[in-house]
């Protein structure tokens, strides 16, 4: 086995999201502690976008994570063994809300298992990092000002499918925390923002027309997908393990940044909320699904970050820009 180097040698799994290509180019340009990249994704042909890094530190690979002779034969190869990998980070969740439940489910849990039972058991690998997300914290009426690490989880029972995938995958990782070799990080960003980032909030603050609930006017802390990035660093870099809530700078009501946005918030009756917004969708005005969680936009969820700051060493230093 090839002894191993000060830099960490990097996976990343689902390499061409969008959240992804800014991973690669972080790490690609931080080659005092990053080695060799090894992006993989579905994609049979390496995208132009990468064509501007240098072989000899990147190497794309198309991959399905959900056929095990593929990652079987991925982890086996000569090509993998020369990168000397010892850190993957898990990407590859896909994010459309609309796609088919199985399809969905397929990719964001079974993949998600795939893939870390495969780190399991690849000697080489010291490190599992995942990006999950602040959607896994179950929000109620009276929940405290600031959702800790060890905050109840959405286990309700009419939860949206997509919701439920973030929480199985979340879980099977949690489950493997005491692995005795391999260190598993769980990233729970707030609501990211960002350009092309589809995501519940940033597809809904990209609304021509934001619909509040009547009456309710919750708390919301946002992120830019700088500082994912910089948690993302920190979470490869630093010898930890574990779950750590992700913060952003700013926190404000609902309707601020409905404001900052530069859009126009209208107040409806709740039982209108989902009509209003079937109709924003069959237009075109739309990609948000008001569905997905509803209690997101009734109830604040205000992660605690504490963890973070003191174990990975990380703090927001970006503002939200829309």
């Amino acid at each position: 086995m090839p002894k191993p180097t000060s830099k960490h040698n990097v996976l990343i799994a689902g390499a061409t999201s969008v959240i992804g290509r800014q991973v690669v180019e972080q790490l690609y340009y931080d080659d005092r502690n990053v080695g060799h990249i090894m992006a993989v994704a579905l994609e049979s042909q390496k995208p132009y976008y990468f064509d501007e890094y240098d072989t000899a530190r990147f190497s794309y690979h198309s991959l399905n994570i959900l056929k095990p002779r593929e990652l079987t034969n991925l982890f086996l190869s000569e090509r993998f063994r020369d990168a000397r990998i010892d850190t993957v980070l898990h990407l590859a969740f896909m994010h459309r809300s609309d796609a088919s439940g199985g399809e969905r489910h397929e990719l964001n849990v079974d993949g998600t298992r795939a893939m870390l039972l495969k780190c399991a058991e690849t000697e080489g690998i010291r490190k599992f990092v995942f990006l999950s997300s602040w959607d896994v914290y179950r929000l109620k009426p009276h929940n405290p000002v600031l959702l800790d690490e060890r905050s109840d989880l959405n286990f309700a029972q009419r939860t949206h499918g997509w919701i439920k995938d973030r929480v199985d995958a979340d879980m099977q990782c949690r489950a493997m925390m005491d692995h005795p070799r391999l260190q598993v990080v769980v990233l729970r960003p707030t609501g990211i923002v960002g350009r092309n980032v589809r995501l519940p909030m940033n597809e809904f603050l990209s609304s021509r027309i934001c619909p509040m609930v009547a009456g309710f006017n919750p708390m919301v802390n946002l992120i830019h997908t700088f500082d994912v990035m910089r948690a993302i660093r920190c979470a490869v870099h630093r010898p930890v393990k574990g779950v750590f809530n992700v913060v952003g700078q700013e926190t404000a009501p609902l309707s601020e940044f409905i404001r900052l946005a530069g859009r126009v918030s209208i107040h409806l009756p709740e039982v209108a909320l989902n009509p209003f917004n079937a109709l924003q969708r069959r237009l075109g005005l739309t990609q948000w699904d008001s569905t997905v969680y509803p209690e997101r936009f009734k109830f604040s969820c205000l992660l605690d970050g504490k963890k973070a700051e003191d174990i990975l060493g990380y703090k927001p230093t970006h503002h939200v820009k829309f």
